[in-house]
C-alpha cells in the first residue's frame, strides 16, 4: 500500500514538471521555429491535466478494485513516457542555444540559426512520439479510467 501511496505522490510531481515545462514560451518557440504541431502541445497539456484531475480519485479506487489498479498503472507509465519525451526536447532546446551561443556570430545570425536549424529525423522524431503519447491516453487508458471511475 505504501507504494501505491508513493506512486501516487510520483505521479503528482511528474505531471507538475510537465506542466511547467508545457506552459513554458520556449517549448512553443520551439515547435513554431521548427514547424512542429503546435496542437500537439496543447492537447497534451489537455489530457495531462483530464489525468490530473481523475488521479486523486483513481489513487484511492486502485486499493479496492483491481481495474483501476492496472489502468492507473498504465497511464502512469504513459505520463512517464510524455515526461521522458518532455525531457528530450528540453536537452535539445538547451543544446541548441548553447551551441548557438559559443559560435562567435552576430545576435539575430544566432537566434536564426537556433529556430530555423532543421533536424528532421528528431523533429519526425518527436511529433511521432507525441501522437503515440496522445493516441494510447485518448483512446485506451484515459477513457477506461474515467469509465471505471465513474462507476
Amino acid at each position: 500500500m505504501a507504494a501505491e501511496i508513493v506512486g501516487g505522490a510520483l505521479l503528482s510531481a511528474f505531471l507538475q514538471v510537465a506542466f511547467d515545462k508545457l506552459a513554458s514560451p520556449k517549448f512553443v518557440d520551439f515547435f513554431r521555429g521548427r514547424k512542429l504541431d503546435e496542437k500537439l502541445l496543447g492537447n497534451l497539456n489537455i489530457m495531462l491535466h483530464s489525468i490530473n484531475s481523475l488521479a486523486q480519485d483513481a489513487e484511492q479506487k486502485q486499493f479496492t478494485d483491481s481495474n483501476v489498479k492496472a489502468c492507473l498503472f498504465s497511464v502512469k507509465e504513459t505520463v512517464f513516457d510524455a515526461e521522458d519525451l518532455l525531457g528530450e526536447i528540453d536537452y535539445e532546446l538547451t543544446r541548441c542555444q548553447v551551441e548557438a551561443e559559443s559560435e562567435p556570430q552576430t545576435f539575430t545570425h544566432k537566434v536564426s540559426n537556433f529556430f530555423t536549424s532543421t533536424f528532421s529525423s528528431f523533429n519526425k522524431k518527436i511529433e511521432s512520439e507525441m501522437k503515440e503519447i496522445l493516441e494510447k491516453l485518448e483512446s485506451g487508458f484515459f477513457t477506461k479510467l474515467d469509465t471505471i471511475l465513474l462507476k
